[in-house]
C-alpha cells in the first residue's frame, strides 16, 4: 500500500504564518487582511494566483472580480493597518527592466537577517541606535531631534507586525539647520504592498523647499493638508509607521539614516543598500571611502533606469531600493563579480588622482620663487610650505565647491 504524501504546508507571504490548508490559510488571511485580494470571501479559501481566484468565482459564483470589490468587506481584527495600496508587480517607467526570480521567501528573510549591519557599522555612518542615545556627543542643534527619538514597539503575540519594510522619506530644509519630513514611503519588502505613501505637513518653518529635488512644493502640500491628505507632522508619520513595525522588523532603505533621523526612531535591525554595496566592495571592517547612490546601483546592478524625470518619485524610489536589497540577497556571487570590478575601478580611479596630484606638486616646485630663511621660519617668501598637504593638493579644480573651505 502506497504511503500517504504529506500534506505540503501553506504559508502567508507577510507574517509567515504557516497553514494545513487554503482554508485555515484564507481564514488567517481575511482576518489580519494578509493577502486578503487573493481570497475568496463566501468559501474563506485562499488562492496562490488572483488569476485562480478570478476563474473560481466566475465558475462557483458566477461573480466577476468587478463584482467582488463591489462588496468586499474590510477584514475582521486586523492587526495592521490596511495598506493602501496593493502592488503585486510594481511597473517602473523603464519599459526594457525585466524583473528578477526570486528565491524562496523563508531564504530570503533568512539572508536579510543575516545581512542586518553591526551597531557599530550602523553608528559610524550616523544611525541612532538603541544601546547609544545616552553615549551620543550632541550639539545643541540635535538635542532636540535626540530627546524625542523612540524605539519601535517590541513584538507581541497580539499584534503581527511586518517582517521588513523599505522606506524613504524626502526632506525640506528648516531654519536651524535641520531637515523636516515632508513626504514618507513604506512598501513590505516582501509582497510589495504600498503601506504608506503621504505627504507629510512640517512642525518647524521651511526655509528651503527642495523642491528642485523632490517636486513638492508649498502650494501642493498646503492642498494636500486642506484635503486631509496630509499627515500632521513627523509624529505623526512615525506613529502610523508604528503601525506596521516592531523591533524584530528589518527596516531597508537607501541612506536611511537621515529617514530615521528624521522620524527620531532608534532602530538596531537594519539593511541600508549603500552600507551594503559598500561594504561588498571594501569590506565591512574599513571605513566607507565609497558610497554607490540608488541611481547607480539601479543601473549597474539591475540595468534599471530610474529618475527619468526632473525630480525624484518617493514611490519609485522605495520600489528601486526593494529591488536593490532583494536582488543583492537572492544573487550574492553576482554581488560579489559587481563588487569586484567597482573596487578595480576605485582603484584605478585614486591611482589616477595621485599621479595628478603629484605632477601638481611638481609644477608648484618648478614655478617656485626663491626662497630665504627668517629666524627658524622655514616657510618661503610667500608663507608656503611644501611639506604642508593643502587643498588643492588633494582635490580637483573640477570639482571644487563655489567656496572650497581654507587650506589651513
Amino acid at each position: 500500500m502506497a504511503k500517504k504524501q504529506p500534506t505540503k504546508q501553506l504559508r502567508c507571504k507577510i507574517c509567515f504564518t504557516s497553514a494545513n490548508s487554503a482554508s485555515h490559510l484564507g481564514k488567517h488571511c481575511l482576518e489580519t487582511g494578509h493577502q486578503a485580494d487573493q481570497c475568496c470571501q463566501r468559501c474563506v479559501r485562499w488562492f496562490c494566483r488572483r488569476t485562480a481566484l478570478e476563474q473560481h468565482n466566475l465558475s462557483k459564483h458566477n461573480e466577476s472580480e468587478v463584482a467582488i470589490l463591489l462588496h468586499h468587506v474590510e477584514p475582521k481584527n486586523s492587526h495592521t493597518t490596511a495598506p493602501s495600496q496593493v502592488s503585486e508587480q510594481y511597473r517602473f517607467t523603464d519599459q526594457n527592466y525585466k524583473p528578477f526570480a526570486l528565491l524562496d521567501l523563508d531564504v530570503i528573510h533568512s539572508r536579510l537577517v543575516g545581512k542586518c549591519h553591526s551597531s557599530e557599522r550602523l553608528k559610524r555612518e550616523g544611525f541612532i541606535v538603541p544601546n547609544n542615545l545616552n553615549e551620543i556627543n550632541i550639539t545643541k542643534k540635535q538635542s532636540e531631534i535626540i530627546g524625542n527619538t523612540i524605539g519601535a514597539p517590541v513584538p507581541t503575540s497580539l499584534y503581527s507586525k511586518r517582517k521588513a519594510i523599505v522606506i524613504d522619506c524626502e526632506m525640506a530644509g528648516t531654519r536651524n539647520g535641520a531637515s523636516e519630513v515632508v513626504s514618507i514611503c513604506v512598501v513590505d519588502l516582501f509582497s510589495g504592498e504600498v503601506l504608506m505613501n503621504s505627504l507629510v505637513k512640517p512642525r518647524e518653518q521651511i526655509i528651503d523647499w527642495r523642491s528642485n529635488i523632490h517636486g513638492i512644493r508649498p502650494a501642493t502640500l498646503s492642498t494636500a493638508v486642506v484635503q486631509g491628505q496630509a499627515l500632521d507632522g513627523w509624529e505623526a508619520a512615525r506613529e502610523k509607521l508604528f503601525n506596521h513595525v516592531n523591533t524584530d522588523t528589518v527596516m531597508v532603505g537607501q541612506s536611511i539614516q537621515h529617514d530615521l533621523k528624521a522620524l527620531r526612531i532608534s532602530h538596531a535591525t537594519v539593511v541600508d543598500t549603500a552600507i551594503l554595496t559598500s561594504d561588498a566592495v571594501f569590506g565591512a571592517e574599513m571605513h566607507s571611502r565609497r558610497c554607490w547612490g540608488l541611481q547607480s546601483l539601479c543601473d549597474d546592478l539591475l540595468g534599471l533606469r530610474i529618475r527619468q524625470s526632473k525630480t525624484h518619485d518617493a514611490l519609485e524610489d522605495t520600489m528601486a531600493a526593494r529591488e536593490v536589497t532583494l536582488w543583492c540577497i537572492c544573487y550574492p556571487k553576482e554581488l560579489q563579480k559587481w563588487a569586484k570590478k567597482a573596487k578595480a575601478v576605485w582603484d584605478a580611479a585614486q591611482l589616477q588622482k595621485a599621479k595628478r596630484v603629484k605632477n601638481r606638486r611638481k609644477r608648484a616646485t618648478k614655478a617656485k620663487p626663491s626662497t630665504f630663511s627668517y629666524g627658524n621660519d622655514k616657510e618661503d617668501f610667500f608663507g608656503y610650505n611644501d611639506g604642508v598637504l593643502r587643498w588643492e593638493d588633494v582635490v580637483d579644480r573640477e570639482v571644487w565647491p563655489k567656496s572650497p573651505p581654507s587650506s589651513d
